[in-house]
C-alpha cells in the first residue's frame, strides 16, 4: 500500500514539474513575442522618421543639416585609388562645388595599376571627375614605384608626405580632406594617407591656415543603412554633407564611369552605402593628431 502512495506522489510531482515548465515556456514565449513586436514597431517608426527627416532636409536645404566648411576656397581631396572620389567623397565634392567660390582639387596617389589596368583606370578617373564637375586641370594622378596599388603593400609615409606637400604648395591649398586612420574600409593605402598628412601637421610644414578634415569611418551596420544613418550623423558629427536624390544620381553616374570596377559587390555598395549619400567629417588639430598617434603606441 505504501508503495502505491509512493508512486502516486512521484507522478503528482512530475505533473507539478511539467506544469511549472509549461508556465515558464508560456511566459518566455509571450515575452519574446511582445519584445519582437516592440522592436518591429520601433524600427518602423525610426525608418519613417528618417524618411520624413530626409525629405525635409532636401526641401529646406537649411544650414543646420549641412554643417559645412564654408570658408574653404581651395580644397585638396587626397585619395589612394581611382574611384575613391566617388565611393567615399561624392557628397563632399558636390557640396563644395555648389559654392562658386570654392575650387576642388583631386590628388590620387596611384593609377590603380593593380592587374595592369593603370591606364584604363586613370582615364575612368578623369571621366568620373568630369561628371562630378571637377576641372581636369585640377586632377593629379601619381604613379610612384614605391606606392603600388596592392592591399598588402606598405607605403613609405615620407613619400606620401612629399607628394601631398607638393600639391599644397603648388595650388595654395587652404583645406585638405582625406581618410581618417581607419580608412573607411581599413584599406592600408587609405590609412597610410592619414598618417602621412598627420606627420605633415606634426612637423609643422603645412601652411598655418591650412585646415585638415578627415572622413569619419563608421561601423559596418551604419555603413550600409543609407538614409537611416541620418539621425546618427546629425547627432554625432559636427561637419556633415548630405545630397538629395538628383545629386546622388550624379554620384552614381560618376561611379559608373569606373566601368572596370563595376563588379557585383560594388553595385551593392553604390545603392546601399551611406557614403554615397552622407559624408561626416572631423576637423583635425595638433592635439587630435598627437592623441590619435599616442593610442597607436
Amino acid at each position: 500500500m505504501s508503495q502505491i502512495f509512493f508512486w502516486q506522489a512521484v507522478v503528482l510531482r512530475q505533473i507539478s514539474n511539467v506544469s511549472v515548465f509549461n508556465k515558464i515556456f508560456v511566459y518566455v514565449r509571450d515575452y519574446s513575442k511582445e519584445t519582437v513586436e516592440h522592436i518591429i514597431l520601433f524600427t518602423g517608426i525610426y525608418m519613417l522618421l528618417c524618411i520624413i527627416l530626409y525629405m525635409g532636409m532636401v526641401r529646406c536645404q537649411k544650414p543646420q543639416f549641412n554643417s559645412a566648411v564654408t570658408w574653404a576656397r581651395r580644397v585638396l581631396i587626397v585619395t589612394a585609388h581611382p574611384d575613391d572620389e566617388c565611393m567615399f567623397f561624392g557628397p563632399t565634392i558636390l557640396n563644395l562645388l555648389k559654392d562658386g567660390n570654392c575650387t576642388v582639387y583631386i590628388l590620387c596617389l596611384t593609377t590603380g595599376c593593380n592587374y595592369g589596368m593603370g591606364r584604363i583606370r586613370k582615364t575612368e578617373l578623369y571621366r568620373a571627375c568630369r561628371t562630378l564637375g571637377i576641372n581636369s586641370d585640377n586632377i593629379t594622378v601619381k604613379s610612384h614605384s614605391l606606392l603600388p596599388d596592392y592591399l598588402t603593400a606598405r607605403w613609405p609615409i615620407e613619400i606620401v608626405e612629399k607628394l601631398v606637400l607638393q600639391e599644397v604648395e603648388t595650388y595654395d591649398i587652404d583645406t585638405i580632406i582625406t581618410f581618417d586612420k581607419y580608412g573607411v574600409s581599413s584599406h592600408p593605402n587609405h590609412c597610410t594617407i592619414f598618417y602621412g598628412i598627420a606627420n605633415l601637421c606634426l612637423e609643422e610644414v603645412l601652411p598655418k591656415d591650412c585646415a585638415i578634415y578627415v572622413l569619419e569611418t563608421v561601423n559596418i551596420l551604419r555603413k550600409y543603412i543609407l538614409i537611416f544613418d541620418i539621425p546618427l550623423s546629425l547627432l554625432f558629427s559636427r561637419t556633415r554633407y548630405f545630397v538629395n536624390s538628383s545629386e546622388r544620381s550624379i554620384i552614381h553616374r560618376a561611379m559608373k564611369q569606373h566601368k572596370s570596377q563595376l563588379i557585383w559587390f560594388r553595385w551593392l555598395y553604390i545603392y546601399f552605402s551611406r557614403y554615397m549619400l552622407i559624408n561626416t567629417l572631423h576637423k583635425l588639430d595638433l592635439m587630435d593628431i598627437q592623441f590619435e598617434l599616442d593610442l597607436e603606441i
